[in-house]
């Protein structure tokens, strides 16, 4: 893992002279200004000499100001052909099927989708959409499962819990099924493709965005997209309309994931509709603004 490279290219002061065979820096979690926090080049993990060892994604999340769910592409781009990539490469889906915990909704679970302007109900029916309850794995989660060709593949879950109680807690937002537990790794998948008939469809960032707006809307879960979810979007449509979130950082993941997808001669635009209705993303519409879309995007 080429550490120095990354920090360098993000400006985090580093040193690699406090300790052989270790990148060092101000460690995030205990406020040091010191460099005490370390990165291991050899074994890829995190440690701090006053706060102990902590997991490599979290400390690079904390450390890059990135979300958890980005780090992995990072360290891609940034590991070569390190022991992290062997380690990524033998992560495969092995499951041939899947039992989903449909568990219904509790109040919270309820009152967090009314909250938001969705039907608990609705997005049961459309989507299989469920609780995951109040203990276990998927507590105070939304669970939202994953077709292919009418098959669950995997799932991913969406914390109810506060923005504020995540944040100290360090509590990821979004938590997806493993990619040893399921059948296909979800970030090889497309959340809705199987609602998605025609030959154009629109990319959107999440699967609320997707839900809200209905058949011929898709996406990746996020603004990163794998080699193998652009051939789906080859193998099935002509073209593509992106509508990533109201922010310059989606636009910008935007523009550079339509390249990718219109170099492989798919018809691509990249539009930011939400911007129309001074909004940030797609979950955030009304019905009226979701018709008009559906309307202007001819869907």
């Amino acid at each position: 893992m080429n550490f120095e490279k990354l920090f360098s290219d993000y400006k985090i002061p580093y040193s690699t002279r406090i300790n052989r065979g270790w990148v060092n820096i101000s460690c995030p979690f205990c406020g040091d200004t010191k460099f005490h926090g370390g990165f291991s080049i050899e074994n890829t993990h995190f440690n701090c000499w006053k706060c102990g060892s902590h997991e490599l994604n979290q400390a690079l999340s904390k450390v890059l100001k990135v979300p958890y769910s980005e780090v992995k592409n990072i360290i891609s781009d940034y590991a070569g052909r390190s022991g992290i990539i062997k380690q990524l490469n033998k992560k495969v889906a092995r499951a041939t099927s899947l039992q989903f915990p449909d568990n219904g909704f509790t109040h919270a679970e309820r009152q967090y989708l009314i909250g938001r302007n969705f039907s608990p109900r609705y997005l049961h029916d459309k989507y299989g959409v469920t609780g995951g309850g109040i203990t276990g794995r998927w507590k105070y989660r939304i669970l939202i499962p994953v077709f292919l060709n009418g098959k669950l593949v995997s799932w991913t879950g969406r914390s109810i819990l506060p923005k504020k109680l995540l944040k100290e807690n360090e509590i990821p937002r979004y938590k997806n099924l493993s990619i040893e537990e399921s059948v296909i790794n979800i970030k090889e998948c497309l959340f809705n493709i199987d609602n998605c008939k025609k030959e154009v469809a629109v990319l959107v960032e999440g699967a609320f965005d997707v839900m809200r707006l209905g058949d011929d809307f898709l996406c990746s879960m996020g603004t990163e997209l794998t080699q193998g979810q652009i051939k789906i979007i080859s193998d099935n449509f002509r073209k593509i309309f992106i509508m990533f979130d109201n922010e310059p950082e989606a636009q910008k993941k935007a523009r550079k994931f339509g390249l990718q997808i219109a170099s492989i001669g798919i018809d691509v635009e990249i539009i930011n509709a939400y911007s129309d209705f001074n909004k940030n993303d797609g979950a955030e519409l009304n019905d009226n603004e979701v018709r008009i879309i559906r309307k202007e995007l001819s869907l």
